[in-house]
Parts: C-alpha cells; sequence; structure tokens
C-alpha cells in the first residue's frame, strides 16, 4: 500500500461540530469522515461505494472569527423558517494531510487531483482547497519518539502518555434501517510546540509526523 502527502490550504473553512444547531461551532482540525469524503469526492464513488483508507490530519490556522447566517429548519412537512445562526469559521488553514491505501486507489486520487476533474471543497461547500504539494511518500520509517512540531490529532492508541483537548470523531459509516450508524475513533488535540512527544510514531522524509487514525488498515465495516 501507497501513502500519499498532500499539503492544503483554505482562506476560510468551518468544520462544523455535530449538534451544534443554534452556533455553528468548528472543530480546530477537519475530523476523519469530512477527509474521507473528500477523497471519495476525489475518487469519483458512486453512492454506497467506499475506499479504505486510513488517514494522518495535522495543521494550523491563523485565527477564528464569527459571522451570520440564516439557518432554514423544518417545522412539520411543508412549512420552513429561517433564523439567523452564529457560525465560527477559522482563516487561513494550512493542512498536512497523509492517506494510506491501496495502490489503485492512492494513483486514483493522485491522477484526479493533478488533473484537476473538479474544484476541491473541505467542510462545507462553500470552503474550497487550494492544494500546494502533493506525492507518493518513497521513505516512511518509525521513530521510536518524536515532538509534536504541528497541531494534530492524535489517536487514543498513541496518546496515552500525552495532554491534549478529547475529541471522539466520526470515521466511516454504515446504514441500518436508513440512518447513518457512525465508527468513531477517540482523539486528542495537541497544539504545537507543547513541549510533548508521542512514542513509536511514523515519519516521513520531510520529517512531518503521520499520526494515523487506526493501527491497521481499516475496512468496510
Amino acid at each position: 500500500m501507497k501513502i500519499l502527502k498532500l499539503k492544503l490550504y483554505q482562506e476560510t473553512a468551518c468544520y462544523k461540530k455535530p449538534f451544534a444547531t443554534k452556533i455553528a461551532e468548528t472543530y480546530p482540525l477537519p475530523p476523519y469522515s469530512t477527509v474521507i469524503g473528500m477523497f471519495h469526492k476525489i475518487l469519483q464513488a458512486k453512492p454506497g461505494e467506499y475506499f479504505p483508507m486510513n488517514v494522518s490530519i495535522q495543521g494550523e490556522y491563523e485565527s477564528i472569527f464569527s459571522n451570520y447566517q440564516n439557518l432554514r429548519m423544518y417545522k412539520g412537512k411543508d412549512k420552513v423558517t429561517a433564523m439567523p445562526r452564529n457560525v465560527h469559521q477559522l482563516l487561513n488553514v494550512n493542512l498536512i494531510i497523509h492517506v494510506q491505501a491501496e495502490n489503485e486507489t492512492i494513483d486514483k486520487i493522485y491522477h484526479n487531483v493533478i488533473n484537476g476533474v473538479e474544484s476541491f471543497t473541505l467542510g462545507r461547500n462553500e470552503d474550497l482547497v487550494r492544494i500546494d504539494e502533493i506525492k507518493v511518500l518513497k521513505d516512511v520509517e518509525e521513530v521510536e519518539e518524536v515532538a509534536i512540531r504541528k497541531s494534530a490529532y492524535i489517536p487514543e492508541y498513541m496518546a496515552r502518555r500525552v495532554e491534549g483537548i478529547n475529541y471522539r470523531l466520526n470515521t466511516t459509516y454504515k446504514i441500518i434501517e436508513d440512518i447513518r450508524q457512525w465508527n468513531k475513533v477517540n482523539v486528542k488535540y495537541v497544539e504545537r510546540n507543547t513541549n510533548q512527544g508521542v512514542y513509536n510514531a511514523l515519519q516521513d522524509e520531510d520529517g512531518d509526523n503521520i499520526y494515523f487514525y487506526s493501527k491497521e488498515m481499516p475496512h468496510l465495516l
């Protein structure tokens, strides 16, 4: 299996937390489900089609700000109401995403990105992504201890000795009785330069750490 590395930039982004209705709060980084969804859109996946993949997410943003948007809600079958809602947004987001998958899947992601099959978004439909770098890694090694130089989601199996903000993030889902049942993973959001380290992590040829959310390649659940 290959590992693909992407450097992404977004001028603004909102990675909305579930159940945040009156105020649209954002995660500090896109959750796994959002990134996996972006890759499936790049792959032009058909409805219900799933490509197994493992992802690592890290990055930074300059600041956070709020604006107002109209939230449309259904009351009953036909009645639609609207109310102003405070939306939290991140400014100048820079991300490093690693994705591991079968060779054919990685090759197709790379080809579709390079050939620009469509515009790319991450988060809301209006949150456009600029892909600044994409490459297939040639050298990845396991390092006994690495410093956390960029803010990141670090999964529970790697974060037992690390302090950070606890999240339980969606990854993939299966539909049961027309309802999405999400698989979740416990992570800690750890800010950069906290004088903390992670043991037995992967590191790529550029010296960037890799924090895959699963110890092994996740398959269709």
